[in-house]
């Protein structure tokens, strides 16, 4: 495929998927490397118009059809969650490279298959986890890396939305039920922990709570109620792999913010979200560092600084799925995997799953010895 065009079909590229139309669709259509030349929608109309607004020259409502078109080289899936399994397989039998969005599906057993028939095909896979390709975030790992602010000893991250409480809109609602696989733990924090994890290593072991607040949620402008059995508080406290003491809290129904505070024996990094949804993957992060005087014990004052690391361009969803494209299409071309992938996002699953456990159990999970 060196010097032509890596042609795509997206498993949910209506122009009214608010997701890929903000993000997937304006960075294809720009990019030197990808032509759109499917749209798969469940609605005949809607994939017709938005295949003929893009200059696509195939509509599918049947995403096995989509996947089989000699005209895709790479099937992207931005569906809902328990879409995900169905979608993928149809692109893995099809040997069509994927990206998917995270989570990868409804549970960890459906990713292990997943990640293993794409291995099995031989085909590049990509998932979701696009918040590191943030510019902020990889200049923190890289700082840490390079002793910064020397050893570190712990880390606290706050993770708040004001969704997957006690209120919904018609569209959201799948989310508060724990069977489809999005709820706050996979989307928020599965993102989230997935940052953390990313600039300073795996939990080795960790110990939560999950309670539940609302057990149901009003949908806004209406007087309706749908039954909610997701958690809407998750707290975990941890030790990384390095031995760095974690401690993060992820809440729904609540003001939205997002704070990382990674402490270290010469000083602070802080990533904080500007503006914040909750959703550290939608970009405007912000790093600030506290470097201590030399003597922690001195009556010298800190040195506090907030550091310039991107243009706005580059620090939003679309600047962050444009540089995954990126890197994907690098892969593809010269046969590399430096793409997040399915493996990652099996990881991540399991790393869930210990959540879960230990909340059931009220035993420590251990992950890693």
């Amino acid at each position: 495929m060196k010097n032509k065009l890596i042609k795509v079909g997206i498993i949910g590229g209506s122009l009214n998927n608010q997701w890929a139309s903000k993000t997937h669709i304006p960075v294809l259509k720009e990019s030197p490397d990808y032509q759109i030349t499917a749209i798969g929608t469940s609605k005949t109309k809607t994939a017709k118009e938005s295949a003929r607004a893009l200059n696509a020259p195939h509509s599918f409502t049947d995403y096995k059809e989509l996947a089989k078109s000699k005209d895709v080289d790479l099937v992207i899936v931005s569906v809902k969650v328990p879409f995900h399994y169905e979608a993928s397989i149809a692109a893995i039998e099809e040997h069509k490279h994927i990206y998917c969005e995270w989570p990868l599906g409804v549970d960890t057993m459906q990713a292990i298959k997943l990640a293993k028939l794409a291995d099995d095909a031989n085909i590049h896979h990509a998932i979701g986890l696009q918040a590191r390709q943030s510019p902020e975030v990889n200049y923190i790992k890289e700082a840490i890396k390079q002793g910064d602010i020397g050893r570190i000893i712990s880390c606290t991250m706050q993770v708040a939305t004001q969704g997957k409480g006690g209120i919904t809109d018609e569209t959201s609602s799948y989310i508060l039920k724990r069977e489809n696989g999005a709820n706050l733990l996979t989307i928020n924090g599965g993102h989230s922990l997935d940052v953390l994890c990313y600039i300073l290593g795996d939990f080795k072991e960790l110990s939560a709570i999950m309670n539940t607040h609302y057990t149901e949620a009003l949908i806004q402008g209406t007087e309706v109620t749908v039954p909610k059995n997701t958690a809407d508080q998750i707290l975990i406290q941890g030790t990384l792999v390095d031995g760095i003491s974690s401690s993060v809290h992820i809440q729904g129904g609540v003001y939205p913010a997002f704070q990382l505070e990674i402490r270290g024996e010469k000083g602070i990094f802080r990533l904080t979200q500007n503006h914040s949804s909750g959703h550290v993957q939608f970009g405007n992060l912000k790093v600030e560092r506290v470097k201590y005087p030399t003597y922690l014990l001195s009556t010298e004052s800190v040195y506090f600084e907030e550091i310039s690391v991107s243009s706005v361009k580059d620090n939003d969803p679309r600047g962050y799925i444009e540089k995954a494209y990126t890197v994907l299409a690098k892969d593809i071309f010269e046969h590399k995997s430096q793409i997040p992938n399915f493996h990652d996002a099996v990881k991540l699953h399991h790393l869930l799953d210990a959540v879960r456990t230990s909340a059931e159990t009220g035993e420590k999970i251990f992950l890693h010895k």
